[in-house]
């Protein structure tokens, strides 16, 4: 075995080590999203747009905590974009989508979680409340008029959010060993 054959080998056991860990912790968002709280008492919409939205925004708040390790936190949010891609063109799969429009359909959502990490992003950076409930309105409520309370919850939840994984460390985050805060049902 020649010194790149060893090398290749290395870093193939390490990529399947990395993407290993961002399935698992994919597995956590996807938990975490999911808690009947944001459905039923806060009123986002129990939907396919509904369960991106809330799986796209619980995905952008980790990958920003990955993004702000720098370089360190590169490959992780990487692995658990690339993660969530797979498992979103999966559902589509089973949903019935056809090969044909899968690709433009898993690149349309590839955009709208960008868009959705640039507008989180940017109003948590800049500590804008108002353009943090904006962009709540807009994507976490997009599909009907949202509840001014359940918009201004949402916004609270996001920032608690935020500052809890500021807090955790990017080992035990990229371990799956996650917290989010409590919700009560």
């Amino acid at each position: 075995m020649t010194f790149f054959d060893r090398l290749e080998t290395i870093f193939s056991k390490q990529r399947r080590r990395g993407r290993a860990a961002a399935r698992a912790l994919y597995a956590r968002i996807v938990e975490v999203a999911r808690r009947e709280h944001f459905y039923r008492a806060r009123g986002v919409p129990d939907t396919l747009d509904g369960r991106f939205e809330l799986l796209a925004l619980h995905t952008v708040l980790v990958c920003r905590r990955f993004a702000a390790e720098g370089e360190a936190g590169a490959l992780p949010g990487q692995h658990l974009f690339d993660i969530m891609i797979e498992d979103l063109e999966v559902n589509l799969r089973e949903l019935g989508v056809n090969d044909p429009s899968l690709g433009r359909r898993v690149k349309e959502m590839a955009r709208a979680f960008y868009g959705r990490r640039d507008a989180y992003a940017a109003a948590l950076d800049s500590g804008d409340r108002a353009a943090l409930e904006q962009a709540v309105a807009r994507n976490l409520y997009g599909t009907l008029e949202p509840v001014r309370d359940n918009v201004a919850w949402a916004a609270d939840y996001i920032e608690t959010t935020a500052r809890m994984l500021a807090r955790q460390s990017l080992t035990s985050i990229e371990a799956a060993d996650i917290r989010f805060p409590e919700v009560v049902s």
